[in-house]
């Protein structure tokens, strides 16, 4: 028990270190000392930085993943498990800025890229998975590219999130969200859940 929450508190501080130093500048000792830890300590758990990052990303996912879940749980039909499934992810990573820095960043280095397309493809499986229960309830017609709009839908959510850390955009992630999912759904040959005058909505418009 004291053992899993000392790596909490390790991970916490290195994700907050990283965001703030960036990782190249970063050591061990730096984590260390946001942690309130000897660097010995930190070494008990942990063998390098590198490692640390790659448990942190992985922490991190594995808590998105529970999210998911427990926000998807009950969720029935396809239109609104594909609006949960894209609102949850934009939050979540929307409330973890300093850690999708790093995948943006530290990502992308050669050591760290196998990760990375593991976290990709872990991505569009989820959506996939989404797409496919629908066609197998008979709610996409057949023959309708699910792969690709599985990519797609996982490009926009990423751009939609790299745009709001770099504050080029005032859009919530809800608002980006609701976008996404009503294009996805016209790609699906669908249309999003009509409103109370039985249109539906219109997806909301850039803010100046």
């Amino acid at each position: 028990m004291l053992a899993g929450l000392r790596r909490q508190e390790i991970l916490a501080a290195a994700i907050h270190v990283f965001g703030k130093k960036g990782y190249a500048a970063t050591c061990v000792e730096d984590v260390a000392r946001q942690a309130r830890l000897a660097k010995g300590t930190v070494y008990l758990y942990f063998d390098s930085k590198e490692e640390i990052y790659a448990a942190a990303v992985r922490a991190a996912v594995e808590r998105l993943h529970a999210l998911a879940a427990e926000r998807m749980q009950g969720v029935q039909g396809l239109r609104r498990r594909l609006s949960v499934a894209i609102s949850v992810r934009m939050e979540f990573w929307d409330q973890q800025l300093n850690l999708y820095r790093l995948l943006l960043t530290v990502g992308r280095e050669a050591q760290h890229k196998r990760q990375t397309h593991e976290l990709l493809r872990a991505g569009h499986a989820f959506y996939l998975s989404i797409l496919e229960a629908g066609r197998d309830a008979g709610e996409i017609a057949p023959g309708v590219d699910l792969e690709a709009i599985a990519w797609a839908i996982l490009d926009l959510v990423r751009g939609s999130n790299e745009r709001r850390m770099e504050r080029l955009t005032r859009r919530t992630p809800q608002q980006d969200a609701e976008t996404i999912t009503a294009f996805a759904l016209r790609q699906l040959k669908l249309h999003a859940d009509p409103g109370p005058d039985g249109h539906s909505p219109e997806p909301p418009q850039e803010q100046p």
